[in-house]
């Protein structure tokens, strides 16, 4: 640890696997996070890290090590093991992305500053994850929210276990220069022969694919004249049953499941649709629906928790989650009115430049950090 009050050494704690949390983590290294001081990047669970992920911290010369988690299994050599190689490089910050490692950093006896940055959907938190943030809460020096409502249902959950003294709200922010319109821009949506919609998330229950797959199917069925494509990305454990919905449908020509893509691979399928459909059950700052966004595209997206509130009537459209004919009557209105779904496009881009650049996040967090580490080297 280094004699002065400033960080650095910083360990990020990721999830090695296919996520938003890893699209938030490199936008901020590549807006300049901490940009004079060592970073190591702890990959951890049960997958293998994306190879997308290790190539990118290949090309920046940062460090990295992956921690596995056997699956179903072995919880406490997990933990003990991935809390060794926290701490073994006496970080003066650990930022920890996600609920699923806050054990490896409880009783932190280091002068370390933990830092968690909370992100999975209060409707979707299962008893251990509220278990584990309230953890966090007796433990880490701060609990970063994404949004104020966030914080404010973690507060009632939590009742008495709740600290607000810890609680911080940063929202989630992206290269904007990566991720960008294509050569065309919006002008040029909704005018070649095939119109190409699309989603990119895990495939898994909070999110409903199978609603976007059955408002494509009722599309296609009453404009059979329009050539329509619905391109999706990702993947996890819904995927079998989604296979089997498209196969029973007859859409195997329609719909492609890509799988899970690289940042390069998600960009340049985002600047090749027309629309961008953001189907699901519920979140807390949605990061596809932010690339969307900043590459300049329509955006249609369920009415749920941590969608609202990015996707307001100036930037996009909203319809009742899980309706499949209120989500069909939505695209059919952008392929009616053209112009009115460019003109979406063009203010979404606007409004990611506005509030999703990942300079303004990472300028957040190192601010908190300072200020974490500071607090704590006091001690």
């Amino acid at each position: 640890m280094s004699g002065n009050n400033k960080v650095q050494r910083v360990v990020h704690v990721l999830y090695s696997g296919l996520g938003g949390h890893g699209a938030v983590m490199f936008g901020m290294l590549e807006a300049g996070f901490y940009a004079d001081a060592e970073h190591l990047v702890l990959l951890t669970g049960v997958e293998e890290p994306l190879q997308d992920y290790v190539e990118r911290l290949d090309q920046r010369q940062i460090a990295w090590s992956y921690v596995p988690k056997q699956p179903g299994r072995g919880y406490v050599a997990f933990y003990r093991a991935l809390r060794r190689a926290i701490f073994e490089s006496a970080p003066d910050l650990v930022f920890v992305h996600g609920l699923a490692t806050v054990p490896s950093v409880i009783a932190n006896r280091s002068r370390a500053a933990v830092l968690l940055r909370e992100t999975e959907p209060s409707q979707a938190k299962s008893m251990k994850d509220w278990t584990s943030l309230a953890l966090a809460h007796a433990n880490v020096d701060a609990v970063v929210h994404l949004t104020e409502d966030a914080a404010q249902t973690a507060a009632k959950k939590l009742r008495l276990l709740h600290r607000p003294d810890k609680v911080h709200i940063i929202g989630n922010g992206l290269d904007t220069d990566f991720f960008s319109p294509a050569p065309m821009g919006a002008d040029a949506l909704l005018s070649g022969p095939i119109i190409r919609l699309g989603m990119v998330s895990r495939l898994q229950p909070s999110k409903d694919h199978m609603t976007l797959i059955k408002a494509f199917d009722r599309l296609r069925a009453a404009r059979p004249s329009v050539d329509l494509r619905l391109e999706i990305a990702g993947d996890g454990n819904t995927r079998p049953g989604l296979e089997a919905e498209i196969a029973q449908r007859g859409l195997q020509d329609h719909v492609t499941l890509h799988g899970t893509l690289g940042a390069e691979g998600v960009r340049d399928l985002l600047r090749s649709l027309d629309i961008y459909v953001h189907a699901s059950l519920g979140e807390t700052m949605s990061n596809s629906i932010m690339q969307a966004m900043a590459v300049g595209l329509p955006v249609i997206a369920g009415a749920v928790p941590g969608v609202t509130n990015m996707v307001v009537p100036e930037v996009g459209v909203l319809y009742p989650s899980s309706d499949e004919q209120a989500l069909e009557k939505e695209i059919a209105a952008f392929l009616d009115n053209k112009e009115s779904a460019r003109h979406l496009a063009k203010a979404a881009r606007a409004h990611a430049l506005r509030q999703f650049d990942a300079r303004q996040t990472a300028r957040a967090y190192e601010e908190l950090g300072e200020q974490l580490f500071r607090a704590r080297a006091r001690r």
